[in-house]
């Protein structure tokens, strides 16, 4: 199996209460998977189970330890990701104040 890199954009869940805290996040998973399209399915697994849902996936592709030598807590998404078979890192924002 191979490590796939995805990022995708997701809003809360209704009944998740971060949706009182936040608008929306990018996600950047990483998926132990045969194939692109088990990776995409489980990282959406993953990430419903969590309380959000899947908006677009941003970008997804084959990833490799060597990309984050230099940038530890990435390195640490990807081991994990190896060990467990999914991690992953939300990346949120808060509702925008009415101007």
């Amino acid at each position: 199996m191979s490590i796939y890199y995805l990022m995708v954009e997701a809003r809360p869940c209704a009944d998740n209460d971060e949706s009182k805290e936040f608008e929306g996040a990018f996600i950047n998973c990483w998926v132990k998977a045969k194939d692109q399209r088990s990776a995409i399915d489980s990282a959406k697994n993953y990430i419903d189970s969590e309380g959000w849902e899947t908006v677009s996936i941003e970008e997804v592709g084959l990833s490799c330890r060597d990309n984050y030598e230099n940038e530890p807590d990435l390195l640490s998404c990807y081991d994990s990701a190896c060990k467990y078979g999914i991690s992953a890192i939300f990346n949120t924002w808060e509702p925008e104040e009415d101007v």
